[in-house]
């Protein structure tokens, strides 16, 4: 192995197939997607779950923040359509007005598009108004928590508002699916919802974890502290499972992309789990 290590060195080709072999093979390993896709990487096996344990009758709420241009929001749609249900209350947060435009657009589209309401404020940690960083036209890295060293191509004054002090100035008691995509402003987008997590009233909290996480300044183990004594469990999603984390470990905090639930512990029941934890060599088995 040094003797392959030193030819690598040396010769930049071999290193870089090295390099991408060896990674590909981690993140697999990991339980990491290689697509990050909805159809494969388990968020659509999420959000089939969710409507198979609706109770007959009961209305899905749901909330799709960080919009884009609705691929999340189309997916949960297809899943309740194929489920013969009815009706649902679903909330698509989306501040940039020209992927709000496409959203609209593929929602008006859709034979349930009207169960979904569309929203320009940015999610965040409290209520005010912020500067909105538009990283492209039409792009989707656009967020309140602007890259490093990347120079956004224009800036959206946006009204913000934390989840709790929306959801109590909307009436909404429940929450059955909250997914978050908001380019490394997750963290505090979670810590806008703790109050909501506190009294039990989300049963699943998404959010996706990658490199953007640094912009941010946080870590997972700024999600395990948050939830440490509520009654929620943390998970990774597999394509067609769930992956318990018991607790944070240093081997977690790699920032490669990723997308997690903060799962209340009665819902585990929706889904199947595989529960493991770190060993002396930093394994999940």
């Amino acid at each position: 192995m040094t003797r392959v290590g030193d030819l690598a060195r040396r010769w930049p080709p071999l290193r870089r197939l090295a390099w991408r072999a060896g990674r590909r093979l981690y993140c697999a390993a990991r339980g990491e997607p290689h697509l990050n896709s909805i159809g494969v990487n388990g968020e659509a096996y999420v959000q089939e779950c969710v409507v198979a344990a609706l109770a007959p009758g009961e209305t899905l709420t749901a909330f799709d923040i960080g919009a884009y241009h609705g691929e999340w929001s189309l997916s949960l749609l297809d899943s309740l359509r194929a489920a013969g249900r009815v009706d649902a209350r679903l909330r698509a947060f989306e501040p940039a007005n020209g992927s709000r435009a496409h959203l609209l657009a593929a929602l008006a589209a859709h034979p349930l598009g009207a169960f979904v309401a569309v929203d320009s404020i940015a999610l965040s940690d409290s209520p005010g108004r912020a500067q909105f960083a538009l990283m492209s036209e039409g792009g989707g890295s656009n967020s309140l928590s602007a890259p490093d060293g990347e120079p956004p191509c224009g800036w959206l004054e946006v009204e913000t508002c934390d989840l709790t002090s929306f959801c109590r100035r909307e009436g909404i008691e429940r929450i059955h699916l909250v997914k978050c995509d908001a380019e490394g402003h997750d963290p505090l987008i979670l810590r806008g919802a703790f109050e909501l997590l506190r009294e039990e009233r989300i049963d699943i909290l998404q959010f996706e974890y990658n490199h953007r996480w640094v912009q941010s300044r946080a870590f997972l183990k700024d999600v395990f502290a948050l939830v440490a004594d509520l009654p929620y469990e943390v998970a990774r999603i597999l394509p067609r499972g769930l992956e318990t984390l018991p607790g944070w470990h240093f081997e977690l905090e790699r920032f490669f992309e990723a997308n997690y639930l903060l799962v209340r512990r009665p819902a585990l029941d929706w889904f199947a789990v595989r529960r493991g934890g770190f060993d002396a060599s930093n394994v999940y088995v």
